[in-house]
């Protein structure tokens, strides 16, 4: 029950008494009329000023609900006499279609020029049957796959190679495909070849996977010259 009810409902019950009362008095002393006429005052004095009560409440509680609607009425733009602000989409660049054909043309033609010089370049250094997973390699390499599939073979079992061989191998791969970054292409080359740099830490490759030229088996080519002569 709230106050406004609570206040309302105690003002109504003591001027009903009151008002019960002075109707009595005024039947039986004023009147002269018999006690029992008193009595029946009182009840129609009393149904009287319920009646008004449920009346006065209804208008109350009429009165407050529009006053609720009123309050959350809507601003209409119209009433104000300002306009709308329209609703901002965020707007994308998609490339067309055409510059994403000629992407995906140059990154094929980059893979096929790796694979090439995978084939006439490194895979004389390897037995020959492990060429068809150099090539895979490659192919992995210009797809992100960090997790690559390994090849499993000893330094021992190379032709010469050391493991900066390895490191000049990445970065040839690296600045040509562009597809890992060069701390990913670190370990990319370690789980490719798991057994010859099992205990070369990627701090090594990374340091040692630049454009210096170290006269080795397989040479780290400037990124401006041709893989494949």
């Amino acid at each position: 029950m709230n106050i406004t009810k609570f206040v309302s409902t105690n003002i109504y019950l003591i001027m009903t008494l009151l008002i019960c009362a002075i109707s009595y008095i005024y039947v039986v002393n004023g009147l002269k009329c018999h006690i029992v006429l008193g009595v029946c005052s009182i009840g129609i004095e009393g149904i009287v000023s319920y009646s008004v009560y449920v009346v006065l409440l209804s208008v109350c509680k009429e009165g407050k609900t529009r006053y609720k609607t009123l309050k959350r009425k809507p601003i209409n733009p119209k009433d104000t006499g300002k306009k709308p602000k329209p609703i901002i989409t965020e707007e994308r660049d998609v490339p067309p279609v055409q510059e994403i054909n000629i992407k995906e043309n140059d990154r094929q033609e980059a893979v096929t020029l790796c694979k090439e010089y995978i084939r006439r370049g490194v895979a004389q250094y390897f037995p020959m049957d492990l060429t068809p997973q150099l090539l895979h390699l490659v192919e992995e390499y210009a797809s992100g796959i960090i997790r690559c599939t390994p090849i499993k073979i000893g330094i021992n079992d190379t032709k010469g190679l050391r493991p900066i061989d390895f490191y000049h191998l990445i970065w040839n791969l690296w600045t040509r495909l562009d597809a890992l970054d060069r701390r990913a292409s670190c370990r990319f080359i370690k789980n490719a070849f798991p057994m010859i740099l099992e205990n070369t830490n990627e701090e090594t490759i990374y340091r040692k996977m630049n454009d210096t030229y170290v006269r080795c088996t397989i040479e780290n080519i400037p990124k401006d010259e041709p893989l494949v002569p």
